[in-house]
């Protein structure tokens, strides 16, 4: 080996050197930084079903959230109908009892006109059996005795008085 300048315990050195440092590196360095990215690959793989799952999650919460927001919906919508049912039937019932109050003032109109109308009829009858008095006054004072005058005044105003109270 002389002939190819390699000297033999310079080699054995170097070889025994080699694995020295072969066998401190793997020991010291390789295996802590392959630990060390197996233990980082873990990380990452716990990460990312972690985020797979928070994924689902939030699609589910979504979904969730989609239906709570159609129910409610819905239920607005239901309230909203309902408010207008009633409304309907409040407008029915107050235009119901704006009729009746409406006839009701009818009927107090009518009363009150039939009332008027017999309070004047009983004035004008009134009226006229004092014009008949004073004409019959007249009359008779001209053509009978005071005591003529009084019987037939007597007489006759029975007779208006009896026509008075029917």
């Amino acid at each position: 080996m002389d002939k190819l300048g390699i000297e033999p315990t310079l080699l054995l050195a170097q070889i025994v050197n080699f694995a020295i440092i072969v066998f401190v590196l793997s020991k010291l360095l390789y295996k802590p930084i392959i630990e060390m990215l197996a233990k980082r690959k873990k990380e990452i793989t716990e990460g990312l079903r972690l985020t797979e799952k928070m994924r689902e999650e939030e699609e589910k919460l979504e979904q969730k959230k989609q239906k709570l927001l159609a129910t409610t919906r819905k239920e607005g919508q239901d309230i909203i109908e309902e408010a207008r049912k009633q409304a309907k039937e409040e407008e029915k019932e107050i235009i119901a009892e704006a009729h009746k109050e409406a006839e009701a003032i009818m009927v107090k109109a009518k009363a009150d006109i039939e009332q008027t109308r017999v309070e004047m009829e009983k004035g004008v009858r009134e009226s006229a059996v004092d014009l008949a008095v004073a004409m019959t006054k007249r009359l008779l004072s001209n053509v009978l005795s005071n005591e003529d005058k009084h019987k037939l005044i007597a007489k006759y105003v029975k007779e208006l008085g009896s026509m008075k109270v029917s």
